[in-house]
């Protein structure tokens, strides 16, 4: 099975978060990994795990379109209160993703297959970007469009905790196993319903201690996505940039 909803609001999230520290030192052209030197986890000993994991295997299969509400919140060392935020989010099989925030800043991420557009009203500044400019193919192996979980346990172990602190879920808990993602990613928390095996919430905890809690609300799956969600008009007045800037535009609320 290729290409699941699953692994693309994980690994969504990880890439508004995680991707842009671990691609800052590679240079233009470079691959973000080298896909042949990660290795396929082991089966899962737990037998728990092991079905959770089945069951979000399956779910993907299912799912063709996915629309979600989420709320944001970072707790950053260098702030004394936590950063709120909301938006929304689309997904499109089999490569279409779009993460809209809405409040305290609008800022609108698109991704394809080809294709990486940003958007930040306030700034009136975008960025254009094909995928194979910058990072080629490796950059949706990396994320996790058209992977299984499979593909990604080759970059994180999984471990299921004891409990999870809320109630009708399970927690699962990804380490990197690579050294160069463990530089900037010590641990991701998945909330995942018990019923659905949908994501009910995220938090990504980087290695310096920073931590962004991602809660999802009103997840629809299978639902009528139009397909202008994935395109974007730009007005005249923005200035468009052909260079990424691993979301760092984006940051002025923080």
């Amino acid at each position: 099975m290729r290409r699941p909803a699953f692994t693309i609001v994980i690994l969504s999230c990880l890439m508004a978060f995680a991707l842009p520290a671990f691609v800052a030192g590679a240079p233009s052209g470079a691959p973000v990994d080298d896909d042949e030197s990660a290795t396929s986890a082991d089966r899962p000993a737990d037998p728990m795990l092991a079905r959770i994991l089945d069951q979000f295997d399956l779910k993907q299969k299912e799912t063709a379109t996915m629309v979600a509400q989420f709320t944001e919140r970072k707790d950053l060392k260098l702030l004394a209160k936590p950063v709120q935020s909301r938006g929304e989010f689309f997904y499109n099989r089999p490569n279409q993703v779009r993460w809209e925030y809405l409040e305290p800043d609008r800022k609108v991420y698109i991704i394809t297959e080809n294709m990486y557009v940003a958007y930040y009203p306030a700034l009136k500044r975008a960025e254009e970007v094909p995928i194979k400019k910058f990072i080629g193919k490796r950059l949706f192996r990396f994320i996790g469009l058209g992977q299984s979980i499979d593909d990604l346990g080759k970059y994180y172990n999984f471990r299921l905790a004891p409990e999870s602190d809320i109630k009708g879920t399970h927690l699962l808990l990804l380490v990197p196993r690579k050294k160069r993602l463990r530089e900037h990613v010590a641990e991701m928390k998945i909330w995942v319903d018990a019923t659905t095996f949908l994501p009910r919430q995220l938090e990504y905890v980087e290695a310096d201690g920073d931590s962004t809690l991602l809660a999802f609300q009103d997840i629809r799956v299978n639902v009528e996505v139009a397909a202008d969600r994935f395109r974007i008009v730009l007005p005249k007045d923005v200035v468009v940039s052909e260079t990424f800037n691993g979301f760092s535009l984006g940051q002025q609320s923080f």
